[in-house]
């Protein structure tokens, strides 16, 4: 009786207990990895941010993200998980495999269904897209439209496994991700560097060593500029200038 009695009061005192939000970021240039209370796993991509409670009550386990997340949830049919990009997306499921990209200063939220199936919608609107495995959906934050179409698995989500995977890939989308992971800015000099494509794999390369392969398959000129010290301190960003030879 007495053990009883010391196992109801702390299981009440647990319950009563404030449930802490936390927060875990990446690091430019790392991809990092946190287990949810209920045993669901996310990979987070380079610059990304994932808010969560400590542990989840009620009938949602919701979360937060801002950046790029591989989840892999626990399946949990009676306990719906949300994942909340804030202003815009509420990705739903109760126990698959998914992709988000959602960085806040990319045009798109990009949401890649790898297992099981998922739902997208806008917050606060009934509507919805649900995916089917080897699906995307891509939702455009101006025009607040929404396009279904297939995708790559491998070039979404090998970052998780440490590679950047490019498949036709435009210059455009090449230096918004190198940028990311390398936190450097990357300038384009040229209006005919924006017509390149690239099929490319990396995975333990440095920056002037992808440079210098992309100066080999095009007509480009890659310079990095290291960063200064000014005079309060502080250091600028190392810089990438892209030139065209053309």
């Amino acid at each position: 009786m007495i053990t009883s009695y010391i196992l109801y009061n702390t299981l009440n005192e647990w319950n009563n207990k404030p449930i802490e939000q936390l927060e875990v970021t990446s690091a430019y240039g790392l991809v990092s990895k946190v287990t949810l209370s209920d045993g669901s796993e996310v990979w987070l991509n380079s610059g990304s941010r994932l808010s969560f409670p400590e542990r989840f009550t009620g009938k949602e386990r919701n979360v937060s993200l801002s950046g790029e997340a591989y989840f892999k949830v626990s399946s949990d049919k009676e306990n719906r998980f949300n994942v909340t990009i804030p202003g815009n997306l509420v990705v739903s499921a109760y126990g698959t495999e998914f992709n988000i990209n959602a960085y806040e200063e990319d045009k798109n939220i990009e949401t890649t269904l790898a297992k099981g199936h998922v739902d997208v919608s806008e917050i606060d609107q009934p509507s919805f897209r649900t995916l089917h495995p080897g699906q995307q959906v891509t939702f455009n934050k101006e025009t607040n439209k929404m396009d279904v179409a297939d995708a790559n698995l491998l070039v979404t989500t090998s970052w998780k496994d440490g590679k950047m995977i490019f498949r036709r890939a435009s210059m455009a989308e090449i230096i918004r991700r190198l940028s990311r992971h390398f936190n450097v800015d990357i300038k384009l000099e040229g209006k005919e560097i924006y017509n390149y494509e690239y099929s490319a794999t990396f995975t333990t390369e440095s920056l002037s060593n992808i440079l210098q392969l992309l100066e080999k398959t095009a007509p480009i000129k890659c310079r990095i500029i290291e960063p200064e010290q000014s005079d309060d301190y502080s250091y600028s960003r190392r810089t990438v200038i892209i030139r065209s030879l053309k």
